[in-house]
């Protein structure tokens, strides 16, 4: 609160606190070391999975490379392997929409870190041509679906994720996308077994 000065004319006069004083300073701080903290996240792992992610070339970075379904991907303590990928018009009840067919696809995530690490079905995505879409479409013939967690140093886990792309697309990718803050990803050919 603002402190009141009466001079000797008789003028009042307020004083008012410092900036590092008040509130929404310590708010902006608090809000700002978050944002920072939150960047820092997952970049303390060690290199070294990066280079044991290339199994063919070794001087191609698992940023660089395609993986195909079977194939692991290794990525800052993350191993993610595609172990299938189905499709399916449909059923009875549940269809996708007009042209296009559920793309089924199942994962495994371990975490080769020696810390806890969050995982999020939300970091995949089904590139169809160019066409960037989440795998969130719910097909009840589709079970054990993957949902966000956490995995303790050596765990892993195994689930389905489920989106749509054209019957006709030529191009099918499962998109891995390494951060929130910049556009890199880990690339998975979906329809090289096709």
């Amino acid at each position: 609160m603002a402190r009141k000065i009466k001079d000797d004319n008789g003028h009042v006069y307020v004083e008012k606190k410092p900036f590092y004083k008040r509130v929404w300073f310590w708010l902006v701080v608090v809000v700002l070391v978050v944002i920072v903290a939150a960047g820092m996240g997952g970049s303390g792992s060690s290199d070294s999975s990066d280079k044991s992610a290339s199994s063919s070339s070794s001087s191609a970075t698992p940023l660089d490379k395609v993986y195909k379904v079977g194939q692991t991907a290794s990525y800052k303590g993350y191993k993610i392997k595609v172990n299938s990928v189905s499709y399916s018009s449909g059923n009875e009840y549940e269809q996708p929409d007009s042209g296009k067919q559920y793309v089924i696809v199942n994962v495994t995530i371990t975490n080769d870190t020696d810390e806890s690490q969050d995982y999020n079905p939300y970091d995949f995505k089904l590139n169809a041509d160019g066409n960037n879409t989440d795998l969130d479409e719910i097909y009840t013939d589709v079970d054990n679906t993957l949902n966000a967690g956490s995995l303790d140093k050596g765990a892993s886990v195994t689930g389905n994720m489920v989106g749509q792309a054209s019957t006709s697309v030529s191009k099918l990718q499962l998109q891995y996308k390494t951060s929130v803050w910049n556009d890199k990803t880990v690339k998975f050919d979906l329809k090289s077994n096709q």
